[in-house]
């Protein structure tokens, strides 16, 4: 081998390892849905090892070039508060302490010291330790992978494409499997068997499924609308305006191949929204459709052709396989489903209550509903709050729950007026930024209006997924921040 071809199989290697991070990244959220959305901690351990050490430690490998990407350590306070207070809740303490923190849990310490004569003198803060040990672990890995995302959007003008396709490829799979159980449930989940005739793919809970495919469809829309080219000046007509067939025409010229695709897979996840029969998950829909058609940035005909499209696409194909599922059960809303959710939220207020400070630990809701939860027959074991937000003030006290909805809240404020308030796009990156970055908010509104009835978060694959959406939403935003620069900088000139 010459000098020169090994100095090009060095170049070669170079550029194959500088896109391994990347390449990294979309495996793992392409693949993290596929095995019951890693719901597993043996397959959630394994994709937390794969972000740490490979995201992570690419990270840390490019650390000094960090400062220049614009990260904001400010904004990630709160969930490294979360991950530190997950930790504390699973780390061995003095009674003492445990009794002035949470007398409730003291309480519980005592009674097994005294029924069992195990002379505990430390304990943990939480109920379930361990959990609370590997949710730290689990965060930490959101971070990173948070991180590492923000930096790939803005370093690799291709990989905001790449991502949105990935995440439209993985909708529309599981959409599909998802629909072929509602047509013969006999397929089951994965070496799974389903009871019942709904839209599941490969996650086990429908309304987690369901949760999934509202993140991965507006996706689908944003990147259809990416391959839209924007709307040039047409030749006018006899009275000065473009003619029907003229204004088919150009509108043909302006469709490429990935639009109807994208768009079809869009329809297709809406699709399996329906039929898996989460009601939440189908308000969720509803609320994403509204926030996309009146933010992204159309015209009115365009918006008339895809509302009546995505309807007529609905009608067709749902008319097949069979509506009026759907309908009887959003008729079963003010009967025994909704009432009974009622009752868990008002059951677990004492649980609330005694723990308010401290709380009771991750995922320790199941572990004590059975003692709390009063009126509710003996067989059945109420495992979720069936609300995120009722939930994480149970786990982690009222003072980190509210910090954390703050923050949220704060956080979503801030990007939608930075996303609706920027300058008309003047630049082919600003645009894609903005539809994307609308189309992502859109995505997590939903999200987290899912979860006030659900919880779709407790699901590794959904939570890897709502973090890829908080990335997009930072790229976005940046990148309008920098056209609006330009557009500041442009003017003075002039004006200069």
């Amino acid at each position: 081998m010459t000098a020169a071809q090994s100095i090009r199989h060095g170049i070669s290697g170079l550029r194959f390892l500088g896109q391994a991070p990347s390449w990294l990244a979309l495996a793992i959220v392409v693949t993290i849905p596929l095995l019951f959305g890693a719901v597993h901690p043996i397959v959630q351990g394994a994709y937390v090892a794969l972000i740490l050490l490979g995201l992570g430690g690419w990270l840390l490998y490019t650390l000094p070039s960090l400062s220049g990407e614009g990260l904001s350590w400010r904004r990630l306070a709160v969930p490294i508060i979360l991950m530190l207070y997950a930790a504390l809740q699973a780390l061995p303490l003095p009674l003492g302490l445990i009794a002035l923190l949470s007398p409730a849990r003291a309480e519980r310490v005592a009674m097994v010291n005294d029924l069992a004569g195990a002379g505990l003198t430390l304990a943990p803060l939480g109920d379930n330790g361990i959990i609370g040990l590997q949710t730290a672990i689990f965060i930490l890995a959101l971070i990173l992978l948070y991180l590492a995302l923000t930096v790939l959007l803005r370093r690799d003008q291709r990989f905001p494409a790449l991502l949105l396709t990935a995440i439209a490829a993985v909708g529309l799979a599981e959409a599909f499997y998802g629909l072929l159980q509602v047509m013969n449930p006999g397929i089951g989940m994965l070496w799974l068997g389903i009871a019942n005739p709904e839209a599941h793919g490969t996650i086990i809970y429908k309304n987690q499924y369901a949760a999934l495919l509202n993140i991965c469809w507006p996706l689908a829309v944003a990147g259809a609308l990416l391959h839209l080219a924007p709307t040039g000046r047409a030749a006018a007509g006899p009275r000065g305006r473009p003619s029907l067939a003229q204004r088919l025409a150009r509108s043909l010229t302006r469709l490429q191949p990935q639009v109807p695709i994208l768009l079809f897979a869009a329809g297709v996840m809406i699709l399996a929204v329906l039929f898996s029969l989460s009601r939440g998950g189908i308000l969720a829909m509803l609320t994403v459709s509204v926030l996309l058609n009146l933010l992204l940035p159309l015209s009115r005909r365009t918006r008339l052709v895809a509302i009546v499209g995505i309807v007529a696409f609905i009608g067709v194909y749902g008319s097949m396989l069979g509506l009026d599922g759907i309908v009887a059960r959003f008729g079963t809303i003010e009967d025994y489903t909704g009432e009974f959710r009622l009752q868990i939220y008002q059951a677990s207020l004492p649980l609330l209550f005694d723990h308010w400070l401290t709380g009771i630990g991750v995922d320790a809701y199941k572990l004590l509903s059975g003692v709390y939860l009063k009126g509710f027959p003996d067989n059945v074991l109420i495992d979720r709050a069936h609300n995120e937000y009722l939930e994480t003030a149970i786990e982690f006290g009222l003072p980190l729950a509210a910090l954390f909805v703050g923050w949220l809240i704060a956080g979503m404020w801030r990007s939608g007026r930075r996303l609706t308030a920027a300058p008309a796009a003047d630049r082919p990156a600003a645009r894609k930024a903005r539809i994307v970055g609308i189309a992502a908010f859109s995505a997590l509104f939903g999200f987290l209006v899912h979860g006030l009835v659900d919880f779709g978060w407790r699901l590794p694959a959904n939570a890897v997924y709502a973090v890829t959406l908080l990335a997009l939403i930072s790229w976005a935003v940046a990148e309008l921040g920098q056209n609006g620069q330009r557009r500041e900088d442009t003017t003075a000139a002039v004006k200069g």
